[in-house]
């Protein structure tokens, strides 16, 4: 009686061995990172549009390790392998390249899928590992856009602006612009009719070499279309202007102009003329670019109807456009900069009337341009009204053709009452007196744009 008492015992105690080993096993297998449950990550877009020369960027991941990854294109008749690895326990993220497959040349897919298989080094699922499975999207493109230059402005000075027509026509278009030295990048808005378009362009007064102006098309697939817009060409003579700068000038004004504009102030004077002079007026004009670029889309929906525009009347020209100032203390040189307006000088508070109809995109205090006005006359052109002594108008206003905005003044880093009047195309200031000209804008502007309408509708005379 006493052995099967004890026998029963031991089975007992064996049971519990057992359902404590099994526990812990199972235990492991859901806590142990060896046997983590967590599969792969792939990131791969849904839709890939390909022109079969550059490789596709995709990442793998996993928190235990890849094992293996797999891609394969299937277009529904083949199916073609084109990355398989087995990984060496590589843990983290993994960036590939997945290159274009040969196919043979009666083969020629116009879309398709790629499947994307990962598996990682885990234990699970009876030691094959998480799997991670993906596909997207292919569509085959391998053709460039077509990108043609329609009609073109002949001359295009430095400091100087241009008139552009092109036509663009690719399925899967991406990007389209025009560039100036591929520095300068210029937006295209449409033009007349589909696939047409239109740009006001800029040889900025700085940039003393000119290389070329091309028209760029950029396809989803990344084909790619460059075309040269042709242009003869003129450099631009500065005139040098010796300005001696005064104590008072400094002490009254720049320092000023630096208070307002919430810049700490130098010590001494040639510091403190230097930092207006320089650093804020860089600030200001990148914020005149900046303003403008942020409203560029909504200026191609402006009407465009832009007449030659008009001097403020009955004023004197104090300073041009592409002056080149070199600043003195004393007879040291401490500064340098472009003058790049009309300065204008009438009587006192003279008003000032919008030449063109146009929205006012900024309204503010512009550092050593003081209180000044910016109107979008569309397709990327603006004009720039500074010095202000007041205004009568707000951003967003739609203003009319006459309209009164405001009066002369002598904010910002001026002495004397009067009108700064600067020309913008996509925010680079260009030289006003083009546009101011009558016969400039009737050749350059309107010829350019009747002749594109003409060759679109297919009369070329």
């Amino acid at each position: 009686m006493k052995f099967t008492s004890s026998k029963n015992s031991i089975k007992g105690l064996l049971v519990y061995v057992i359902l404590f080993v099994l526990v812990g096993i199972v235990g492991f297998v859901f806590l142990s990172s060896t046997f983590e449950r967590n599969a792969p990550k792939i990131s791969m877009n849904e839709e890939i549009y390909w022109n079969l020369q550059k490789p596709i960027n995709v990442v793998i991941s996993d928190d235990v390790g890849i094992k293996s990854y797999d891609f394969t294109f299937v277009d529904g008749e083949k199916q073609v392998k084109l990355e398989s690895k087995i990984v060496a326990q590589q843990k983290g993220t993994i960036e590939l390249e997945i290159f274009p497959p040969a196919f043979g040349e009666l083969y020629k897919p116009n879309s398709g899928i790629i499947q994307a298989q990962v598996f990682d080094s885990s234990k699970w699922n009876f030691f094959r590992g998480n799997e991670a499975l993906k596909k997207s999207k292919i569509i085959i493109d391998k053709r460039s856009p077509i990108a043609n230059v329609i009609a073109n402005s002949y001359l295009l000075r430095q400091g100087g602006s241009g008139i552009v027509v092109v036509e663009i026509i690719d399925e899967n278009l991406k990007d389209y612009y025009i560039t100036f030295n591929d520095e300068e990048v210029f937006e295209l808005f449409p033009f007349y009719k589909e696939n047409f378009y239109i740009s006001i362009i800029a040889w900025p007064v700085e940039k003393k070499e000119f290389k070329r102006v091309n028209l760029v098309a950029i396809d989803m697939a990344g084909n790619k279309t460059v075309t040269k817009v042709p242009y003869y060409i003129k450099s631009f003579k500065e005139k040098v202007d010796n300005i001696k700068i005064s104590d008072d000038f400094v002490n009254n004004v720049s320092r000023q102009v630096l208070e307002n504009s919430d810049m700490t102030v130098p010590n001494n004077v040639v510091d403190i003329f230097v930092k207006a002079n320089r650093e804020l007026r860089e600030k200001n004009v990148k914020t005149i670019k900046d303003v403008v670029m942020k409203n560029i889309q909504e200026s191609g929906k402006i009407n465009f109807d832009v007449k030659p525009f008009v001097r403020l009347p009955n004023s004197a020209t104090f300073a041009q456009y592409g002056e080149r100032r070199h600043y003195f203390y004393g007879e040291e040189k401490i500064d340098e900069a472009w003058h790049l307006g009309m300065d204008w000088a009438s009587v006192k508070r003279a008003e000032i009337n919008i030449t063109n109809p146009g929205k006012v995109i900024f309204k503010d205090y512009l550092g050593i341009y003081g209180d000044s006005i910016i109107v979008d006359h569309g397709l990327g052109l603006g004009s720039l009204y500074a010095h202000m002594s007041s205004a009568t108008v707000e951003v967003g206003d739609e203003l009319n053709r006459g309209q009164l905005i405001g009066n002369t003044g002598a904010t910002g880093a001026v002495f004397g009452d009067h009108l700064h009047f600067g020309m913008l195309v996509q925010g680079i200031e260009v030289n006003p007196n083009e546009w101011l000209d009558h016969e400039w804008i009737k050749v350059n502007l309107n010829k350019t744009m009747n002749d594109a309408i003409k060759i679109i509708n297919g009369n070329n005379k």
